[in-house]
């Protein structure tokens, strides 16, 4: 099936912060034509191109974001947390690329799963979780946080919220009364992370926003509800300072333990996230047409 014609294109920007000694995500919806409203990318990527072909999965993208792509295929992991679980499946690294701290030397920027596949990976690996813990063991029934994740996305995909309506859309789509009467419900996104997503949650403190941990991610599904595929780069503002300057390291051993949701912080929040949903696309670095350009090349076509 082509995947750039019945996918939920929700491409959203996320800020990957460290937070005492977890990594804290803040997600920043860029309401656009090329993004959440699901139009596909309509202007030709005008530069040099490559395209790549791998087990049924392609796509096209500009030379200037990596030279070249390694594709291969990720075992599947069994263990661990809910972050850690995945099944077999095909991955695009773009070598050479700028990578953040929010990812592994080796993660791949784009992945390609089998929803039925990575629904069973997590119903195991919740089952044999289960009976290491005490606690009623429908708890760990991972295998309906997955199912979660995907509904959400649907719902998404059906109604298109705009960036005004997506905290009440979903609040409301979130399936737990705890998570409709959440102040920041959470986006969907597969694979799980291992931290909640600090522009909906609560993280208990505070770090100065970066372009350390400034990152592109997408989550799409194919047509038929078969495939999910998740893309993540590393993308810089030109107006964000780097962790390295001195008024950050400043800033951070000032504010660190300063709660998430305090006036104070929401004060410095606020007029960053309005200008990153405000920053022309080409004033990314990359530019994040490109980034859009090459996600709606990508065309799923099982063997």
């Amino acid at each position: 099936m082509r995947m750039k014609r019945a996918i939920v294109p929700i491409g959203i920007l996320f800020l990957a912060c460290g937070i005492a000694v977890a990594v804290t995500r803040l997600l920043l919806n860029r309401e656009s034509s090329q993004s959440v409203l699901g139009k596909p990318i309509s202007e030709p990527i005008t530069k040099g191109t490559k395209t790549v072909s791998y087990k049924g999965v392609s796509f096209t993208f500009d030379l200037s974001l990596a030279p070249d792509v390694k594709s291969e295929m990720i075992p599947a992991s069994n263990e661990g947390k809910p972050s850690d679980i995945w099944p077999e499946h095909l991955s695009f690294t773009l070598r050479g690329s700028r990578r953040s701290r929010a990812q592994a030397e080796n993660d791949p920027q784009i992945r390609v799963f089998s929803v039925a596949k990575f629904r069973n990976a997590f119903s195991v690996a919740g089952t044999e979780y289960a009976k290491s813990v005490v606690y009623p063991k429908d708890q760990w029934d991972w295998a309906k946080d997955f199912d979660e994740e995907v509904r959400v996305l649907h719902a998404l995909l059906v109604k298109k919220p705009k960036s005004n309506e997506l905290k009440t859309f979903l609040a409301n789509a979130r399936a737990s009364e705890a998570q409709k009467f959440d102040d920041f419900p959470q986006m969907p996104f597969l694979p799980m992370w291992e931290a909640s997503q600090a522009f909906f949650t609560r993280p208990h403190d505070t770090s100065q926003i970066t372009n350390d941990g400034l990152d592109y991610a997408f989550q799409g599904i194919t047509d038929d509800g078969q495939y999910y595929i998740y893309a993540e780069f590393s993308v810089t503002a030109l107006f964000l300072p780097n962790d390295n300057d001195p008024e950050v390291a400043a800033w951070n051993e000032k504010n660190y333990l300063l709660p998430q949701k305090s006036k104070t912080y929401q004060d410095y929040l606020h007029p960053i996230v309005a200008k990153l949903q405000a920053l022309p696309a080409d004033q990314f670095k990359p530019n994040l047409k490109l980034l859009e350009q090459l996600i709606s090349s990508i065309e799923v076509q099982p063997n």
